[in-house]
């Protein structure tokens, strides 16, 4: 709001259409001089019919204090008027004047004076040529400046320029909510209210980063409340725009690096689906790009289904921010495929970064003005909310709402802008700046190892969701980027001594020594299982004298305490025999347990019998053939005696 303005009579002016050499500017105020700063509160932006107003904060003691201002002539070159913005000009003085009597133009009992420029002397000049006219006021003193204020009038001439555009982004990410312990870190009475001053105070739609992970803890059963607050999340982003984004922040380059890129497609696979199950609405496909992001890595994030990308200026060399003058460019992955991407404007963002919001505030939209008026094709800066100043923001978008050139886009339609051209007309294509990669081998080797176990462990478990989905969901938090090589060896270390205990408190039992009577019988085998639920388990018998009818490996359901196997064997010989019972997951890959049961068989098997007969006939038949070889033996011996006998008896 205008506050007012007065010319007074000490007004001592000079009009020259020549050069008035100015004072000498110092570069810095002195201490002495800080409570002498000057302070734009509203000006003129555009000049028309009534006279050019400024109203300035000047400090109260303006004893020996004078107002110095020139008016130079207009520009129509951006880059000029910020060269005049960032060094006072010293040449094309359109008129030069001293306001003196500083306390006679006060407005009120404060300390903002209204002044005017002399309309009748120049505003012909100030209305002859369309462009900006740089206005330099300085606070002087007899010992010199003690501060300046360097701003710009605008003439239009009314012509149309190419749209010049913002587009927001925004962070509403939050600190992870999946503990280590298995908890839930996350309030949801009070989750909502920073996206909610977020959103309501983004002054358009903007871009928006925001974690999967946290919309997964909220629906989390033990989580009361967090339906409620998923219901304003998803109304809150109705009409925002969201990044594809994996499930947690990720660094796709040193995965992709240790032969990983299945983990990074699966998280973004996840991170959409998510949002698609919670939200009810699709992500966009812009991407964010980290800076150690090569064309392997555009690559791969083009897999997930990502068609453009934001970028920060630190991954482009300053010729590629010149030549590209706020216009998408184009960086190629490891197949040549081209994918447009902007750079977040931190040039943009450091103009905002003033004190004197509303100087700040004028001079970049006067700079924007002449840039759309210079522009060939549409152009977009992207703002970063989190970085800009807001309230200068605030003013220069208020100043935008007067100018049909000026506009905010979303993100998106920047991106699908003209791309820009290099220097033979041809479409910038450059390569981006990259920083080393993360090493992730350690982690991605401890995951796997896990991974191996908890899949064993998931086919012992039933139902497996129950104990297994939150132990997933904690390697899949492992991954994150927001967490140190600790932090991420916590996740996995708290998941492997999970299964490590799920896969305890197996025992065979031993009992007394079991006697067989008979060839076939049934033995009875006890099975201890600790573990406070069912467990799918393998049980494999193994023994060189008994056979077992039934097979040698049983598929079982172990429910909790003692579990008794009647298991039908047969023994292959009399004696001791040895029965080793192992117990292992389905899969063979975890051992749990193992143990002897010792057997006596007193029973003869068939093959025994049959050969005990026949060992039994084969000496039953020696014996009489030996017996009737003794006899023969003895009746001849008789019948040769007899001769003999008779023949000395006569």
């Amino acid at each position: 709001m205008r506050l007012g303005s007065r010319l007074v009579a000490g007004l001592v002016l000079t009009v020259s259409l020549g050069v008035v050499e100015p004072a000498t500017h110092n570069v810095a105020p002195t201490s002495a001089q800080i409570d002498a700063r000057l302070e734009l509160v509203s000006q003129t932006i555009f000049v028309g019919p009534e006279p050019v107003l400024f109203d300035l904060r000047v400090p109260s003691n303006t004893q020996g204090r004078q107002l110095e201002i020139r008016v130079h002539a207009p520009t129509t070159d951006p880059d000029e008027l910020r060269r005049d913005f960032d060094e006072p000009p010293t040449e094309q003085i359109l008129s030069q004047f001293t306001v003196t009597n500083l306390d006679e133009l006060r407005v009120g009992a404060g300390d903002i004076i209204s002044i005017s420029l002399p309309d009748d002397e120049i505003g012909l000049l100030l209305r002859k040529t369309p462009g900006a006219l740089p206005v330099v006021i300085d606070l002087v003193d007899e010992t010199g400046i003690l501060d300046t204020v360097i701003t710009a009038v605008l003439v239009d001439d009314g012509s149309r320029g190419n749209p010049l555009s913002l587009g927001f982004l925004a962070d509403a990410r939050v600190p992870l909510a999946h503990q280590v312990n298995q908890s839930i870190n996350i309030d949801p009475a009070t989750a909502p209210q920073g996206l909610t001053e977020l959103v309501e105070t983004t002054p358009g739609p903007a871009l928006i980063r925001f974690s999967p992970e946290t919309l997964t803890a909220l629906v989390n059963p033990n989580v009361e409340g967090g339906v409620t607050a998923l219901d304003s999340i998803t109304e809150l982003l109705a009409d925002q725009d969201l990044y594809t984004t994996p499930w947690v922040e990720l660094d796709e380059e040193a995965w992709r690096l240790a032969n990983e890129s299945g983990r990074v497609l699966e998280q973004y696979g996840r991170g959409n689906q998510v949002i698609e199950e919670l939200l009810g609405r699709s992500s966009t496909t812009i991407v964010h790009f980290d800076t150690d992001t090569t064309p392997a890595t555009i690559g791969l994030l083009r897999s997930t289904g990502a068609t453009a990308a934001i970028v920060s200026e630190d991954q482009l060399n300053e010729l590629d921010i010149e030549r590209a003058n706020r216009r998408p460019i184009q960086v190629l992955d490891d197949n040549g495929v081209a994918m447009p991407v902007l750079a977040v404007s931190s040039s943009f963002a450091a103009k905002l970064d003033r004190s004197d919001v509303e100087l700040a505030a004028n001079q970049l939209f006067v700079e924007l003005v002449l840039a759309s008026k210079q522009a060939s094709s549409p152009r977009g800066i992207l703002v970063d909310l989190q970085t800009v100043n807001r309230p200068t923001l605030d003013r220069l978008l208020l100043r935008m709402d007067d100018f049909v050139d000026l506009d905010v886009r979303p993100v998106g339609e920047l991106l699908d802008l003209p791309p820009a051209r290099d220097a033979t007309g041809g479409v910038l294509r450059v390569d981006l700046r990259t920083e080393p990669a993360g090493d992730v081998g350690g982690l991605a080797s401890d995951l796997r190892l896990t991974e191996s176990v908890l899949d064993s462990y998931a086919e012992m478990v039933a139902p497996a969701d129950a104990p297994i989905a939150p132990l997933r969901t904690l390697l899949d938090v492992a991954l994150s980027s927001d967490l140190d090589e600790a932090g991420q060896r916590r996740y996995t270390d708290t998941v492997f001594r999970a299964t490590e205990d799920g896969t305890t408190g197996f025992e065979v039992l031993e009992g007394s020594r079991i006697t067989l009577a008979t060839r076939q019988a049934d033995l009875a085998v006890l099975i201890q299982n600790r573990q406070p639920l069912a467990i799918n388990v393998v049980v494999r018998l193994s023994s060189e004298k008994l056979r077992f009818p039934n097979g040698e490996d049983l598929d079982l359901a172990l429910e909790p305490g003692l579990t008794e196997l009647i298991i039908p064997v047969e023994t292959v010989s009399s004696g001791d025999a040895r029965i080793v019972v192992s117990i292992s997951s389905p899969d063979g890959r975890l051992d749990l347990a193992s143990g002897p049961i010792n057997v006596r068989s007193t029973a003869v098997s068939g093959i025994g019998l049959i050969i005990s007969l026949i060992a039994l006939l084969v000496l039953a038949a020696w014996w009489a053939r030996t017996i009737v070889r003794v006899r023969r033996n003895r009746q001849s011996a008789s019948v040769n005696a007899s001769p003999d006998q008779e023949g000395t008896s006569e």
